[in-house]
């Protein structure tokens, strides 16, 4: 095909992929001498008249797609040699699975801000009746502008199905039991062949979000049955325990666990409400600050392989993706922990001796005076204990100190960016004992909630609804406990 002028339109500059369908080009819009991306029909499927229809039927619904993160439409038709084509904008970017691979591990913010803007591609295409049923990191390409480097395009709505609102949909152009899509990211019902709509496409969203937070698949196989296998009857494990050194927020954890629920019912119901739980996510982010992981040891790999499939259809070949993690990670940990025990050796020493030292040197001290009590002075208050219920407490207006807890609240942020959670947990509730801000009991809520304390995580953030009505943080709360 290259070099050849398609339609007396389009010359074919050089190809650039092939899928399952058909092979894809760079091209060069004669009239405007603007670069465009031809899609091509393999001329093997010419002959199959249910599949030139659909091509043509699903051209047409992804042309009358109008977001700016979705790929434009410009035209579509037939070429001399009766070959089908369409052709779309130029995107000069790169693709989501070249990103993942080079540049792993992203950071949570910058995983948000890009899977937003699928989710609102997703959305505009689901309001005009059209189901993606192929999304993958290959069909997401990024695009710098301006001052953006991850300006989103959808990709290949060449398999998607349409879902016509007046239930005139004409005859259903795909076979009972045929499976369109990339195993890799497909739902249970597309997997089965079954009945789909818009959650299909979100539970390839959660996979996307899996793979973006991991670096890995939820699920991994040699074979496109086994993958189908696996996300038919298979539960994911948490991104924390396949990645224990992954960054991965609580929230973040939980929306990507329901977005891959089997059940479609149990996953986020449409592209909006997937949004709107992930800005909520990013809003608590800003807030408390980037999230340290939960407590615990983790685990330390060298070589991580993964399979990730390129292409349509579940025949292509896959290509192996090797990441080598330095070993420096762990000698760093190692030089600490010896680090660790030579300073608790030498505490523990100096500690004896300023003991021998103490009751020597009291021994010879007379003793000291009673305790003078004067009256109206403030009485002591007892030191703040974790797990106490000082949500429940109204803190009266005439002790608050808004500079004080503005103090300790940044000693808190501080203690939370160290990992240091119980006493970031201390310095929040000490804050809120000077001044009882909404956006601490919110944070509060969080650090509770990572440290495993689900009485005092739902307390908080209990207590911070109620001193906030319209707080942007209420979907993300509800998303971890829908009874609150």
């Amino acid at each position: 095909m290259v070099g050849k002028i398609i339609a007396k339109k389009y010359r074919v500059e050089q190809q650039i992929g092939e899928g399952g369908m058909g092979k894809v080009y760079k091209a060069t819009q004669l009239a405007l001498d603007k670069p465009v991306v031809l899609k091509v029909l393999h001329s093997t499927l010419l002959s199959d008249d249910r599949t030139v229809q659909r091509f043509q039927r699903e051209a047409k619904a992804a042309s009358r797609l109008n977001h700016p993160n979705s790929i434009n439409v410009l035209d579509f038709g037939q070429a001399e040699d009766k070959s089908m084509y369409i052709a779309m904008e130029f995107v000069s970017g790169k693709d989501l699975h070249h990103t993942l691979t080079k540049e792993w591990p992203l950071a949570e913010a910058r995983v948000v801000k890009i899977v937003n803007q699928v989710l609102s591609a997703l959305a505009d295409a689901h309001g005009a009746g059209v189901i993606h049923r192929d999304l993958k990191p290959e069909n997401i390409m990024l695009e710098q502008r301006r001052n953006d480097p991850d300006f989103v395009k959808v990709l290949d709505f060449g398999i998607a199905k349409i879902q016509d609102s007046t239930g005139e949909e004409g005859p259903a152009l795909t076979r009972a039991g045929f499976v369109c899509g990339t195993p890799e990211y497909m739902s249970p019902e597309q997997a089965r062949g079954g009945v789909i709509d818009q959650r299909s496409d979100l539970y390839a969203v959660g996979v996307i979000l899996y793979q973006l937070v991991t670096g890995r698949l939820p699920f991994e196989s040699d074979s496109a049955v086994g993958f189908a296998t696996k996300h038919l009857t298979e539960e994911p494990l948490p991104p924390t325990q396949k990645r224990p050194e992954a960054k991965v927020s609580p929230g973040m954890e939980q929306l990507i666990m329901r977005s891959l629920a089997k059940d479609p019912n149990d996953r986020p119901q449409d592209a909006e409400q997937f949004r709107a739980e992930l800005n909520s996510l990013d809003n608590v982010r800003k807030i408390t600050g980037p999230i340290p992981l939960k407590q615990g040891k983790a685990k330390t790999e060298k070589v991580v392989t993964g399979s990730i499939r390129r292409g349509n259809a579940p025949e292509d070949a896959a290509t192996q993706v090797n990441q080598t993690w330095p070993e420096e990670g762990a000698a760093a940990r190692d030089s600490g922990l010896g680090t660790v025990f030579k300073v608790a050796t030498v505490g523990l020493v100096l500690g004896a001796v300023g003991i021998v030292g103490y009751v020597f040197y009291d021994v010879g001290q007379p003793p000291p005076p009673p305790p003078q009590v004067i009256v109206g002075a403030p009485v002591p208050q007892p030191a703040l204990q974790l797990g106490s219920k000082l949500y429940e407490t109204e803190i009266p207006k005439e002790s608050r100190d808004a500079d004080a807890a503005s103090k300790l609240s940044r000693a808190g942020d501080d203690a939370h960016q160290r990992g240091e959670l119980k006493l970031a947990a201390t310095r929040y509730q000490e804050a809120f004992q000077k001044n009882p801000d909404p956006e601490l009991s919110l944070k509060l809520g969080e650090v509770y909630y990572q440290l495993d304390d689900a009485e005092g995580a739902k307390g908080w953030w209990k207590r911070h609804l109620k001193d906030r009505d319209q707080s942007a943080a209420r979907t993300y709360i509800k998303s971890i406990y829908r009874d609150l």
